[in-house]
């Protein structure tokens, strides 16, 4: 029996990347790559993190087979410790077997140089 129902997500090519050893008050800038490998359209409502975090992402429809990226740049200033950030991706799609919105979660890791 033929699943009906779409799918519907992002592909990325990592979700975790491991930044090294960081200076405080040092930034760091990185790519999260991703495919819409779905059956249909995507559009991200929101891509959040910690303050120390800024990203851009796209915004709008990302068609079946589109690649894009988040741009993600972290700012050590305020760190006390090595961490590992938590970067949440909330589509604006619904998943249709929860009826909840479809999100992936990335991260990245870093030693903070004392």
């Amino acid at each position: 029996m033929e699943d009906s129902n779409p799918k519907i997500g992002l592909t990325f090519k990592t979700e975790s990347i491991e930044l090294g050893t960081v200076k405080r008050g040092e930034k760091r800038e990185m790519v999260f790559e991703f495919t819409n490998d779905g059956s249909e359209d995507i559009e991200i409502e929101l891509v959040s993190s910690c303050e120390c975090t800024t990203i851009d992402y796209p915004r709008g429809i990302i068609k079946v087979g589109e690649a894009s990226k988040l741009e993600v740049v972290f700012d050590s200033t305020e760190k006390e410790q090595s961490e590992t950030v938590d970067v949440d991706v909330i589509l604006k799609n619904i998943d249709p077997k929860t009826e909840g919105q479809i999100m992936h979660f990335l991260s990245y890791s870093f030693t903070l140089e004392q």
